[in-house]
C-alpha cells in the first residue's frame, strides 16, 4: 500500500491533535515509514509556533484530544514493525509533550494576566452603581464615576482608585488599611464611611467623613486627620489646603437620591446635573456660571429642576434632546 505525503497543513493538524479518526490513522501509517524526518521535524515545529501564539484558549475537546494523544500512542504501536517502534515511540512523546507543555504554559500565561488584570466598575450616567468588594466594603459610584480594584486585593493590602465621586463604607480591619487614591490624594482607613469627590469644576477635591477616622495624605505627606463631619477641601492647582467643618449627612444625601447644595456655584451643580440625567448643560453667561445658590430636589424631571433654579436665579434655558442651554 503506498502512503502518500500527508500536506503540511494535514501534519500540523495532526500534532494539535485536532485530526479526525481516519486522518489520524494515515498519518500514523506514514509516520511508521521513518521518512522525510527534515519535513516531519518542522511540521512539528510550526504546530508548536502556532499553539504558542494562541491568543485565545483551547476548548475542552481541543484539551482532551491532546491528552488523550499518548496513550493512544501506545495502542498504535502495535500497527508499526518492531524495527521501526523505537523512532515512533520518540515522535509520540514528543508530540505528546510539545503540544501537554505548550497547553501548560497557555494556560499559566493567561492564569497570570487574568490575575494581573484590575476589575473596572463604570457607573453610567443617570445611574448609580454599587459595588461589594471581596473584603464586604460597600461602594455607592455616582454617576459617571468609575473605580478600579486591581485583581489581588485584599490579599496584602486593600487599595482602589477612583476617578469621579464616591461614598466608602469601609469593612473595619486593623490588619489592612483601606487606601482611595483620586488623583493626586490618598485617603487611609481602617473602617468607617465617608465620600471622596474628585469631580470638580473648580480643580477641588473634596473628601467628607461621616463616621470614624480617616488620614489624607499627598505624596506620603499627611494633610489632615479628619473627625466625623469635617471636610478637607484640596485645590490642584496651587496644592493648597483647608479643612471646615460640614453636614456629612447633607453632603452625601445624593447616596438616598437627593441632591443638596448650600452656596455652590451654578457650573458645579450643573456638572452634577449632567452625570445624574445623562444630559450636557451649556452655561453661556459666565458670571451665571459662577453664581452661588442653594437648593435641594429629589426624584423630580429635570425640566422641574432647572425651573427650581430659574427662580432662584433668574436663569432662563432651554432644552433640545439632551442638551441643555443656560443663559
Amino acid at each position: 500500500m503506498k502512503i502518500e505525503r500527508p500536506s503540511r497543513n494535514a501534519l500540523v493538524t495532526y500534532f494539535r491533535g485536532l485530526s479526525s479518526q481516519d486522518e489520524s490513522k494515515l498519518i500514523i501509517h506514514y509516520l511508521s515509514l521513518d521518512i522525510d524526518a527534515g519535513y516531519i521535524e518542522s511540521c512539528m515545529r510550526e504546530a508548536w509556533s502556532e499553539l504558542d501564539r494562541e491568543a485565545y484558549p483551547l476548548s475542552q475537546t481541543q484539551k482532551a484530544k491532546a491528552w488523550e494523544i499518548f496513550q493512544s500512542k501506545q495502542n498504535e504501536l502495535n500497527l508499526i514493525p518492531s524495527e521501526k517502534k523505537q523512532k515512533w515511540f520518540i515522535y509520540a512523546a514528543c508530540i505528546s509533550f510539545f503540544i501537554l507543555s505548550t497547553l501548560g504554559i497557555i494556560a499559566y500565561q493567561r492564569s497570570i494576566n487574568k490575575e494581573a488584570t484590575p476589575t473596572v466598575y463604570r457607573a453610567a450616567l443617570g445611574k448609580q452603581l454599587k459595588v461589594l468588594l471581596k473584603d464586604s466594603s460597600n461602594i455607592l459610584l455616582f454617576p459617571g464615576s468609575s473605580l478600579t480594584v486591581p485583581a489581588n486585593f485584599n490579599q496584602a493590602d486593600r487599595k482602589v482608585e477612583l476617578s469621579g465621586r464616591a461614598y466608602f463604607k469601609v469593612t473595619h480591619n486593623n490588619l489592612k488599611v483601606f487606601e482611595v487614591h483620586s488623583d493626586l490624594l490618598t485617603t487611609k482607613v481602617l473602617g468607617t464611611s465617608f465620600e471622596v469627590n474628585a469631580d470638580r469644576s473648580d480643580s477641588q477635591q473634596i473628601i467628607t467623613l461621616h463616621t470614624g477616622r480617616i488620614n489624607v495624605s499627598y505624596d506620603n505627606r499627611t494633610l489632615a486627620n479628619l473627625q466625623p463631619n469635617q471636610q478637607l477641601i484640596y485645590n490642584q492647582k496651587n496644592r493648597l489646603f483647608k479643612v471646615i467643618k460640614s453636614n456629612a449627612t447633607e453632603t452625601i444625601s445624593w447616596i438616598n437620591g437627593e441632591l443638596t447644595y448650600d452656596l455652590i456655584p451654578l457650573k458645579q451643580i450643573c456638572l452634577d446635573l449632567e452625570k445624574w440625567y445623562a444630559v450636557k448643560i451649556e452655561i453661556r453667561d459666565q458670571q451665571l456660571a459662577n453664581k452661588k445658590i442653594s437648593t435641594s430636589f429629589k426624584d423630580i424631571p429635570l425640566n422641574k429642576v432647572l425651573d427650581m433654579i430659574s427662580i432662584t436665579t433668574g436663569i432662563s434655558y432651554t432644552i433640545k434632546g439632551d442638551h441643555i442651554t443656560i443663559y
